[in-house]
């Protein structure tokens, strides 16, 4: 005769189908847990809209910045007046660019400007900046001045100088009332008027790193100051071991701006000098427009840019691994 199977209340199942007690050395069954499933609606309906609205942005880069690089590496390789038929050269351009000598100098030209312009914008700058963090007297009136430069067009700003240090300009006016007879040509003279350039980005950069650096400034904590006054360390101390590397990743970056900001210079150069006297001025930027614009040589031209775009992403390269590198590995 079959016994009636009692069934717990509490459980609802029966006292055979109930699982066994693990055992030590004995495996436990496998469960089997949810199924996952894949992308949702709600998944994909958010890359549908992050597409859509992604898609003006990726497609004005593939028309404005996309395009022209590969139109440049195009047309580097072929002899061509902007107007005519266009004749295949191979690597033509490439080999008389670097033959060229003239080049060769305006590499230097621009180095010359790009380190200078770097160090002096952003020396002026961080001492600027550290004074007006430290409420100096008359900060507000030494911000504003300093800030000036920035908001103004670069070409206006260079041909205010140009107009200033003309021979007949007021700068040298000035320097013949106080008994100078024979005043500097700044723009006229080949030694002198590389160091006009230099001078003038500067002025026109230093707004720009101060403000920047500032911002930067107002991160670092307040206790570093008042450690570093307790342990008698001056002003000048605390901005070089403290305030300096506490913004580190902030001056990396600042320097990489400006250094390849400067090194593509083309307006302020074109504006006072027009890259001369002689060539003492000339960058990669005015030789560019002269090759490609002024002579008609727009195949030229094209490996120009080409090579401006390789010193300018080797120097970024180098200038990354060198000034953010450890940070990155930290």
């Amino acid at each position: 005769m079959n016994r009636p199977v009692r069934i717990s209340a509490r459980t609802g199942v029966a006292p055979h189908q109930r699982s066994a007690p693990s055992q030590p050395g004995v495996a436990a069954a496998p469960t089997r847990g949810p199924r996952r499933r894949g992308p949702g609606r709600a998944n994909r309906r958010t890359l549908f809209w992050v597409a859509l609205f992604g898609a003006p942005a990726l497609l004005l880069m593939a028309v404005f910045l996309v395009y022209p690089v590969v139109q440049s590496f195009r047309f580097s390789i072929y002899d061509w007046d902007g107007i005519g038929k266009a004749t295949p050269i191979g690597l033509g351009n490439y080999r008389e660019l670097v033959a060229d000598a003239l080049f060769r100098k305006v590499v230097r030209n621009s180095l010359f400007l790009a380190v200078l312009g770097t160090v002096g914008s952003m020396l002026v700058g961080l001492l600027w900046a550290y004074g007006i963090e430290r409420r100096l007297p008359g900060w507000r009136a030494y911000r504003f001045l300093l800030f000036i430069p920035v908001i103004m067009p670069i070409t206006v700003s260079a041909l205010l100088w140009a107009l200033m240090l003309d021979v007949q300009g007021p700068v040298n006016q000035l320097i013949g009332f106080f008994g100078v007879d024979l005043p500097p040509d700044w723009l006229g003279d080949y030694r002198v008027a590389p160091w006009v350039v230099v001078f003038v980005a500067i002025w026109q950069a230093s707004g720009f790193t101060m403000l920047i650096i500032l911002g930067a400034m107002e991160d670092v904590p307040a206790e570093l100051h008042d450690a570093g006054s307790l342990d008698g360390a001056n002003a000048l101390r605390r901005l070089t071991s403290i305030v300096i590397p506490y913004i580190r990743g902030t001056l990396g970056t600042l320097t990489i701006v400006q250094f390849i900001g400067l090194l593509k210079a083309f307006d302020i150069v074109f504006a006072l000098t027009a890259g001369g006297p002689g060539n003492a001025t000339d960058v990669l930027g005015t030789y560019l427009v002269q090759k490609a614009f002024a002579e008609g040589r727009y195949g030229y031209g094209s490996a120009v840019a080409v090579g401006m775009t390789l010193i300018m992403l080797v120097i970024s390269v180098v200038f990354y691994r060198r000034l953010l590198g450890k940070d990155n590995e930290q």
